[in-house]
């Protein structure tokens, strides 16, 4: 499938379409991103993208926003696709473009916490070679930038 897909930085701009993709993702999904069953506020994605986060990317295909992910300074990182959209590479794009972003910040490490059903996000991380601690009630996915 040839997917028309951009990654770019997101700007204010970009909160209401953020927003969106987060307003269209199950509670279940929701508890995967979140650890919890929180919707999040249009707010709380203006200050991830203007102070929160070091980065925050946005995966698009024919301008629609199907993908999100912020980098902050202690190198972890969040990812979310949209149901749609997933199984297609784009979360494993994103973060593809997270580690870039972290060597150009100088972070020594990049790193995630997800919980153990979240199968999509641990095959992302053994695909792009992150070290994996499983434990009962998480996983930890890390990766040296050298």
């Amino acid at each position: 499938m040839n997917l028309n897909l951009q990654i770019r930085t997101a700007s204010i701009n970009d909160v209401e379409h953020i927003y969106n993709l987060y307003s269209s993702l199950s509670p279940d999904d929701l508890y995967m991103r979140f650890f919890s069953f929180k919707k999040i506020t249009e707010e709380e994605i203006k200050n991830l993208i203007s102070r929160k986060a070091l980065v925050t990317l946005i995966a698009e295909i024919d301008n629609n926003i199907v993908g999100e992910a912020s980098l902050y300074e202690d190198g972890e990182f969040s990812l979310v696709v949209s149901p749609n959209y997933r199984k297609m590479g784009i979360g494993t794009k994103l973060v593809e473009e997270l580690v870039n972003q972290a060597m150009e910040h100088k972070l020594d490490k990049i790193k995630f916490y997800t919980l153990p059903d979240n199968i999509p996000m641990i095959k992302i991380g053994k695909k792009l070679g992150f070290s994996l601690k499983f434990d009962e009630d998480e996983v930890f996915g890390i990766k040296y930038i050298h």
